[in-house]
């Protein structure tokens, strides 16, 4: 077989790939949205049905790779045309660039589906807690906290009952399920940033891009995730420093 011949068979596999994976992508974009509602949005059976549709993609994303190490590889070197050619390379390459180009388009799409969920949620539970919350003792009207997501008690001004408030599943989930696909929203152009300045060290084989380099965007993606989080929920502000010394250490260490 003809170099040109192997070459479009390689660039068949890859748009297959290509347009499988957003046919996973695209069934999904309904589904989800009216799954979470159909459970009175229910945030494990959210996260288990897009758990399933993220192994779909990942699966195809991976197959890229696996192919052409198993496959493609060697039939482009019985071709005897040697391994450090630029054509070679560039065959090579060109599948490398479409896993790194389909992964960030995973995580964009996973962001975006969550934070729409997220918002969803929030405006959900506000609703739920727009309604009186009244002393248990005297039917008085006791004012909410602005993180009324969070279990707190409330002292009646009328007769002194410390009344305990419950915000209820949803708005419990504010904290547990929304804030973090939030965060992600407000950060994902820096993650997506990083991960190209690894994915350029990967492809070109050595440090294009020191670890210091590498660090500005981690760390701005860090800082935005971390603010977000604080917007929905202040008391987060008190472990700011805290959290964010923690998520950096992990680029620090392993980087």
């Amino acid at each position: 077989m003809s170099f040109i011949a192997t070459q479009q068979r390689w660039d068949t596999f890859l748009a297959k790939i290509r347009d499988r994976f957003y046919e996973v992508l695209n069934k999904t974009e309904t589904v989800l949205p009216l799954l979470f509602e159909a459970t009175d949005f229910e945030t494990i059976t959210f996260q288990n049905a897009w758990q399933g549709i993220y192994s779909q993609a990942s699966d195809l994303i991976y197959k890229i790779e696996n192919t052409w190490f198993d496959k493609v590889e060697r039939a482009f070197l019985d071709l005897d045309i040697d391994y450090d050619t630029s054509r070679f390379i560039q065959e090579r390459n060109k599948g490398f660039q479409l896993q790194h180009e389909l992964q960030q388009e995973l995580k964009s799409y996973e962001v975006r589906i969550f934070a729409d969920a997220a918002k969803n949620l929030v405006s959900q539970a506000k609703e739920t807690l727009s309604k009186d919350f009244c002393c248990t003792q005297c039917q008085a009207k006791l004012p909410i906290r602005d993180n009324f997501f969070r279990s707190h008690y409330t002292t009646c001004d009328y007769c002194q009952t410390v009344n305990t408030f419950e915000p209820g599943t949803k708005a419990r989930n504010v904290e547990h399920f929304a804030i973090n696909a939030l965060g992600e929203e407000a950060a994902l152009e820096h993650y997506l940033k990083y991960e190209h300045l690894k994915f350029q060290n990967y492809l070109s084989d050595r440090d294009i891009f020191s670890k210091d380099e590498l660090i500005i965007p981690y760390r701005k993606y860090i800082e935005t995730y971390l603010k977000k989080r604080i917007e929905v929920i202040p008391d987060y502000e008190e472990r700011y420093e805290k959290d964010l010394s923690a998520k950096m250490s992990f680029i620090i260490d392993y980087s």
